[in-house]
């Protein structure tokens, strides 16, 4: 009966958590996000909206930007981040489009984001 309940309370602790992915939306300003590049050479974008942080990944290293602005257009999401970077996604996620200026050099990539929930992606915290 023990190993019932516990079975059952996990089954339903999941069942919450994928409806809870289910229902994010970036127009709700909250959880994390990731966002995987279509190139593997183009970093991996986190959005990370308890820390109001921006942070695009290689394998060696995260540079995080504060998120500036974000605005909801036509069920499309607008970020703002660094001086010169704008970020575009649908607001439940899906393909998204960054453009960010280093260098005086226009990088574009684009990808794929969804919702990661609260604590998953990245802890700066030890």
């Amino acid at each position: 009966m023990m190993m019932r309940r516990t079975l059952l309370a996990t089954l339903i602790c999941l069942t919450a958590q994928t409806a809870m992915a289910a229902d994010a939306r970036f127009s709700d300003g909250a959880g994390r996000w990731v966002c995987q590049p279509a190139q593997p050479e183009w970093p991996q974008v986190l959005i990370d909206f308890t820390e109001d942080a921006y942070r695009r990944c290689d394998q060696n290293t995260c540079v995080t930007y504060p998120l500036d602005e974000l605005t909801l257009e036509n069920s499309r999401i607008h970020i703002r981040f660094a001086p010169h970077g704008d970020f575009e996604t649908g607001d439940t996620g899906g393909k998204y489009r960054e453009v960010i200026v280093l260098a005086g050099n226009e990088i574009e990539t684009h990808g794929v984001c969804s919702f990661r929930g609260l604590e998953d992606i990245y802890d700066p915290r030890p």
